[in-house]
């Protein structure tokens, strides 16, 4: 009897997976534990292995295209063994008997978008039909991503009425439609329901980095020694983040449907920029490490993000998430919340600046930005303003990070 293959389920936010590249061709011999294919969840690709062994005999969908977690994506068998031509779930016939049920319910409703959802000549999944009809879209506008076209779920969901083409004139200009795929689509999801579901309050502040500059060069050699790393303003940002984080824990949660939930450790978010967009590796029980041990952590993480080789639990259960542009010329910024969490902490590029000291003589001085983006439904401007300014007063009296 041929083995069902299903796109599995890697992370806790994971609803539809993406084949980024199939490593057998149909008619391969497969063996346990050999990886098959490659799939993209939470911004990484994960190598998937066999649980069967067999001949690959069917596969319902190519690189680059998507499908529902645990829904059938190929088969696994001895040659000549008979495997449906349609991918399994793919078709009205395989909708659940309550969804079926439902169906006169819903064709008896007076809505305008009823006939169109219900017709039957399209090819859909049940789920994509469900959705369809909960939402009212028309079913015959959607562009289905799935094999021949078939639509998809999170076609669906991702579906927007699409205004008239403007007339072509003669000065269009042309150039390169570029699909989203991979990586890309699954930052794009993210940053899209993050934007739309959260209301965004971001605050920004001016650190001095005098006396920081001088405790970095005091703390290069020892911690260079202890661990082999350099420390950096970021490894020093993050940990006046995690102590200011003590006083104001509201700071430290997951906005959820349910409610706020708030953690004792922080678990924290490092955004590193690699060739395909962004992923943000966690640092777990931060919050207990001392500068040396955080910078090793901060510096592995980073190392096997820019590697590619990052595990799904090492992108996992962050609190809080710092995401640093120090290295640019960029002051400022907005940073987009990475849900669940409630804040993120932006930081910008150092920069000179003139100022006056304590005698009033102007001198030159290093400055950068700090950006902080919240949850307005978890906390309000006050507490979100103390929070930011105790960070910017612990790193501009930097030794008290020591204590």
């Amino acid at each position: 009897m041929a083995h069902e293959v299903l796109m599995p389920k890697l992370s806790s936010t994971m609803d539809v997976g993406t084949i980024t590249t199939w490593l057998k061709d149909e008619g391969d011999s497969v063996e346990v534990g050999e990886a098959i294919f490659e799939v993209m969840t939470d911004k990484i690709a994960i190598e998937v292995e066999a649980y069967d062994e067999g001949i690959l005999l069917k596969k319902y969908i190519g690189d680059d295209e998507s499908a529902p977690v645990n829904s059938v994506i190929a088969y696994i068998g001895e040659a000549g063994e008979e495997v449906p031509d349609e991918m399994p779930g793919s078709t009205e016939e395989a909708a659940p008997a309550e969804e079926k049920a439902a169906e006169p319910e819903k064709a008896e409703e007076k809505t305008v978008a009823a006939a169109p959802v219900a017709a039957k000549n399209i090819r859909a999944t049940p789920a994509a039909r469900r959705i369809a009809r909960e939402k009212g879209i028309d079913l015959q506008k959607v562009e289905g991503s799935g094999p021949k076209g078939r639509i998809q779920a999170q076609d669906v969901a991702n579906y927007q009425e699409k205004p008239a083409a403007p007339a072509a004139t003669a000065e269009a200009s042309s150039g390169e439609l570029i699909p989203w795929s991979g990586m890309r689509k699954v930052i794009a999801d993210r940053m899209l329901n993050s934007k739309t579901t959260i209301p965004h309050v971001t605050m920004n502040a001016e650190v001095d980095m005098t006396k920081l500059k001088e405790l970095r060069g005091q703390l290069l050699p020892m911690v260079e020694e202890q661990t082999g790393n350099r420390i950096s303003f970021l490894e020093i940002i993050i940990k006046a983040a995690m102590v200011a984080l003590k006083s104001y824990p509201e700071f430290n949660a997951h906005g959820l449907e349910e409610g706020i939930q708030r953690f004792d450790e922080v678990n924290m978010g490092v955004a590193v920029a690699v060739s395909e967009g962004l992923v943000v590796p966690v640092v777990k029980n931060a919050s207990r490490m001392g500068l040396s041990e955080l910078t090793k952590s901060v510096k592995e993480v980073t190392q096997k993000a820019r590697d590619g080789q990052l595990s799904p639990q090492e992108m996992s259960g962050g609190t809080f998430t710092v995401s640093s542009l120090g290295r640019s010329k960029v002051q400022t910024f907005n940073p987009i919340i990475n849900a669940p969490e409630v804040a993120i902490l932006g930081v910008g590029g150092m920069y000179d600046k003139l100022a006056l000291d304590a005698t009033g003589e102007v001198k030159t001085i290093s400055a950068l930005n700090l950006s902080l983006s919240f949850d307005h439904r978890v906390a309000d401007g006050a507490p979100a303003a103390a929070f930011l300014s105790l960070i910017v007063e612990m790193l501009e009296n930097p030794m008290s990070l020591l204590l």
